[in-house]
């Protein structure tokens, strides 16, 4: 209960909203309801999220599951616990309730914070309406700060701890004896009636899965590069409009000395004609003779006027200009030196022109494809009428199961970037319109689901050696296990271990030690920290391959002291148990406390309902 609210958004049942309106309410609490609808919505968000885990997952197999029962348990908690909040005057603001929508990362944009548009998005991909997802939040939040401060609460004193503590460290050893079935292999050849009877008993062993024939044909852009080929005439065009792009840039070094009034700029003028530096002229009028390195005509124009920029830029290097007029006052102008830099003619520009167009073309050419395939089938055409009217090749796969394995032909390789069209079509309804699916930014594939195999039992004939090796086998392990069934009723008599038969070996282990190794124990090392002391029992091997009779012989206590680690974290660990069961304790006072009623009928009428739904 206190994991499914504090993960809150995100878990299968956290969409969707509670005390809906429906005529038929599946439970009651206070002034509280939970809807039919309430729990069939969830129960089909439940159902998306398993196919996108395994796509052959039907409505069928989610309720044998026990998914209906769980959600009815979860949400009627959740409803009580929420009602039982506002009995006692708990609600939650507007402000509250969308600072937690904007701290959920799902919502957040490139630059970190909440994006509406993400926002709209991920709600509607997965069938929520904006105003069920704000009822959900805003319960998520009362719920989480009646519980979470009841688990958080929870403390485990040292005291308590230590024998917990101390069990990691207590040694326990014993004997396993092994009966494999090898061993017990032979016998009488079974006659037809025995296999047939055993083939009947485990048709489950011999069933293939679901089975699906698929037809399809990739559209992908480089199909259309020839017709998207830029012309003459387009490439001329485009180099027209990209004038200046391509036109050569003119830039120069110019020496400027402006001054405010015209007889002053043509005296200095004069003295740059006679033989004077522009220096040297400018500091007899006392003013400066400034360096313009790398002009540009534009910018000049900007910073002085467009007739300085003409004369400056219409004069050659060497030259000196003016006096010229501007609104900053009286120019005059050397031409240092003239750069000419890029310019492309159209026979320079051609490939780079042609590449870009033809480039765009073949982009817009594959979206409008793609687009008109989905305008056809919207109007109703086939997926021959598509593929044949546009020349696409088809491709059909042998019956294929979900993971892309084809039975009927062991040497078939189903290729790896068609997966999201596999799993879409695993998804899909035999009489569902042809679909495209994205493969990529240059690719799609338009497809059709052909034919679907339903599971079924390979024929008895056709696996007839199968049938027999299983049975030999079947039969070899339950003589193992009658051995060692046996052997455990002498050992309970007082029979020493190594008198029983089969191979005998010693274990001896701490707990810790198993949890250090991070893998789930062993089924004898399991049995070896479950049993009492003195104590047998019989389990299978690790590998499903044999029997073994594990033993307990003898408990060594441990010393504390040699991982002093191990209380604190065993300390937390039970404070979290506790925390746990105080919030299970919780919610059942509060059912009781608000008289929560279930309606039992209705629930066994959804569950009725939703067998008929398993749409795509």
């Amino acid at each position: 209960m206190l994991a499914f609210i504090v993960t809150g958004v995100g878990t299968p049942s956290s969409m969707g909203s509670l005390g809906g309106t429906s005529s038929t309410d599946i439970a009651r609490a206070g002034d509280r309801s939970l809807s039919v609808n309430d729990v069939s919505h969830r129960v089909q968000l439940e159902l998306r999220q398993a196919k996108e885990q395994q796509p052959e997952t039907t409505m069928a197999l989610l309720l044998q599951g026990g998914v209906l029962e769980q959600l009815v348990d979860q949400l009627t908690d959740l409803l009580s616990i929420r009602a039982f909040g506002e009995a006692h005057g708990m609600t939650v603001s507007d402000k509250l309730g969308d600072a937690e929508i904007a701290s959920i990362p799902a919502f957040h944009g490139a630059s970190g914070k909440f994006d509406e548009t993400r926002y709209q998005q991920a709600l509607s991909s997965r069938g929520i309406t904006p105003e069920e997802f704000r009822a959900d939040i805003d319960q998520s939040i009362a719920i989480r700060h009646l519980l979470v401060p009841i688990s958080a609460s929870a403390g485990s004193p040292r005291d308590l701890v230590l024998p917990y503590a101390a069990l990691l460290v207590e040694r326990r050893s014993g004997s396993v004896v092994d009966f494999r079935n090898s061993a017990f292999a032979a016998g009488p050849a079974p006659t037809e009636a025995q296999l047939n009877a055993f083939y009947t008993a485990n048709r489950a062993r011999y069933t293939v899965p679901e089975q699906r024939l698929i037809r399809y044909a990739l559209i992908d852009k480089a199909m259309i590069a020839k017709s998207a080929t830029a012309t003459e005439a387009e490439i001329a065009t485009q180099y027209k409009k990209d004038a200046a792009k391509y036109a050569s840039r003119e830039k120069r070094d110019l020496t400027q000395i402006i001054v405010q009034d015209q007889k002053t700029a043509q005296l200095i003028a004069q003295k740059i004609a006679a033989g004077s530096s522009m220096a040297e002229a400018a500091k007899a009028a006392q003013a400066d003779a400034i360096l313009l390195k790398a002009s540009e005509k534009a910018s000049f124009a900007e910073q002085s006027s467009p007739s300085v920029a003409d004369a400056a830029f219409g004069a050659a290097q060497g030259r000196i200009v003016g006096p010229v007029k501007s609104g900053l006052g009286w120019h005059i102008i050397r031409v240092d030196a003239v750069t000419q830099s890029g310019g492309k003619t159209l026979a320079q520009a051609r490939a780079e022109i042609a590449s870009s167009l033809s480039s765009q073309k073949a982009a817009d050419a594959f979206a409008n494809l793609l687009a008109n395939v989905e305008d056809a089938v919207s109007d109703g055409q086939t997926f021959d009428d598509v593929v044949k009217s546009r020349g696409l090749a088809v491709i059909s796969t042998p019956a294929l199961t979900v993971s892309g394995l084809a039975i009927s032909q062991p040497g078939y390789r189903f290729d790896p970037s068609l997966a999201p069209l596999l799993k879409d079509a695993f998804q899909a309804e035999l009489d569902d319109d042809p679909a495209m699916i994205p493969l990529g930014a240059t690719k799609d594939a338009f497809y059709d689901l052909d034919r679907v195999i339903a599971a079924a039992p390979k024929p008895f004939a056709a696996i007839r050696a199968t049938v027999l090796a299983d049975f030999v086998a079947n039969r070899a392990s339950k003589a193992a296990r009658k051995a060692a069934e046996t052997a455990l009723a002498q050992a309970k008599a007082g029979a020493p271990l190594a008198s029983l038969g089969g191979s005998t070996r010693t274990l001896s282990l701490r707990r810790v030690d198993v949890l250090k190794q991070g893998s789930a124990p062993t089924p004898d090392v399991q049995q070896l920290f479950d049993l009492g002391l003195g104590k047998a029992n019989v389990v299978p091997t690790a590998d499903k391959q044999g029997w073994m009779l594990v033993k307990l012989e003898r408990i060594e206590v441990g010393d504390l002291r040699s991982d002093p680690s191990l209380v604190p974290a065993t300390q937390s660990q039970l404070s979290n148990a506790i925390g746990q069961e105080y919030t299970a304790q919780f919610a059942n006072a509060v059912k009781a406390a608000i008289k929560t009623e279930r309606n039992e009928d209705a629930i066994r009428e959804l569950r009725r309902s939703l067998t008929g739904s398993a749409g795509r």
